[in-house]
């Protein structure tokens, strides 16, 4: 009986000792998972938010301009190339949500600041418009819609083609389907619109076109009736038009007489004068602005001025990208120019692969070595 208690003590005793130590163990494996969800927390909060903030300190303050009643408050979009559904694999999903929500998030925080009067969207905004089915075609237009709010807009956004909507890009590949198609979801390609001093002429001129035996007698239907004589007149053209060859240009000038032209394409940001009389081009800024503001001067007619917006996807492989504000200020026949950078999304994705190789290397080192030992090694690196 004796041995028989003492069996029963030492067996309580090992349960007792057992548990004591599982449960210790557990509360620690419990903890240190709980600081890797902490940490998962900051991080996420970090990529989807604080980067956000951090690019909107860095926007330059327009309110001192943008608040007088003679200026006029431009946003200008080029290339969102909204991912389509057959080139991304089995990934694709993952990556045309992330994207989407990014522009989404970027266009919503951009537009909120400028509070614009005029949404100017410069071409390219599908990057599968020419081999997508019509359904497809469809199904793009309606993600369109929901990041940047198209149809509750629609009177004050401008939205003209690029090469990745109805070709261009290459010899041949244009298709007159494709060109109707557009038409059919954002209006006509080559249309001119007037609001206060200012003109917009919207153009369909790829890079293969031709201006006097291709689209000069349409665009002359568009201007017979309202010629270009407001204070600004601005072109919008997905692809640039002061550096192609003077039998394009001269009589593209002399026809329209434009002081601003604005494209899209090259997916980055730069501003060249054109001089109508010398023929001569020079470029005043590439990527980056010196200053707040880059002035330009529009009263005259001989210096006629491009500008180049850069892209607002960061799947286009660039550095920067982000949206352009042009203030048109009819007082002192001023436009004025600035960027608003948005965040460079790949950090974010470096900064969720060092966490998942972090976390994964702490639970494998946890999992393996109790707190002891882990304890003895740090003393033992020491």
């Amino acid at each position: 009986m004796s041995r028989l208690n003492t069996s029963l003590t030492f067996r309580l005793c090992s349960f007792y000792i057992r548990s004591y130590w599982y449960s210790k163990f557990r509360r620690w494996k419990y903890k240190h998972l709980g600081i890797l969800i902490i940490i998962g927390l900051i991080v996420v909060f970090i990529n989807e938010s604080l980067f956000y903030q951090l690019a909107h300190l860095h926007w330059t303050d327009i309110n001192e301009i943008a608040k007088k009643h003679s200026v006029e408050k431009l946003l200008l979009v080029a290339d969102p190339q909204l991912i389509g559904e057959k080139d991304e694999g089995i990934f694709g999903f993952i990556t045309r949500s992330d994207a989407d929500r990014y522009l989404a998030k970027t266009f919503a925080q951009v537009n909120s600041y400028v509070k614009p009067h005029w949404v100017l969207f410069l071409g390219d905004i599908f990057d599968e418009g020419l081999s997508a089915s019509d359904d497809e075609f469809k199904r793009y237009f309606e993600r369109f819609n929901s990041i940047f709010d198209y149809k509750n807009h629609e009177q004050r956004y401008i939205i003209i083609p690029g090469d990745n909507d109805v070709g261009g890009e290459y010899y041949g590949d244009k298709q007159p389907l494709l060109r109707q198609r557009f038409r059919n979801y954002f209006g006509r390609t080559i249309a001119l619109y007037h609001q206060n001093d200012i003109q917009f002429l919207k153009l369909d001129i790829d890079m293969f076109d031709s201006y006097t035996d291709g689209k000069r007698d349409t665009i002359m239907e568009q201007i017979h009736t309202h010629p270009m004589t407001a204070l600004f007149r601005l072109v919008l053209n997905h692809w640039p038009i002061v550096k192609r060859t003077a039998r394009f240009v001269k009589p593209f000038i002399n026809d329209l007489e434009p002081n601003l032209i604005l494209k899209g394409d090259s997916h980055h940001f730069s501003i060249t004068l054109h001089d109508r009389i010398a023929m001569k081009n020079t470029i005043l800024a590439e990527e980056y602005l010196s200053r707040s503001f880059y002035t330009l001067e529009l009263g005259g007619k001989n210096l006629i001025y491009e500008i180049s917006v850069p892209t607002c996807s960061y799947r286009m492989g660039v550095d920067r990208v982000g949206y352009v504000v042009l203030l048109l200020d009819s007082e002192s026949k001023t436009a004025h120019v600035t960027i608003l950078s948005t965040p460079r999304r790949y950090l974010a994705f470096y900064l969720y692969i060092f966490y998942v190789i972090f976390a994964t290397l702490f639970l494998i080192v946890t999992s393996f070595f109790s707190r002891r030992t882990l304890m003895q090694l740090f003393v033992l690196l020491r």
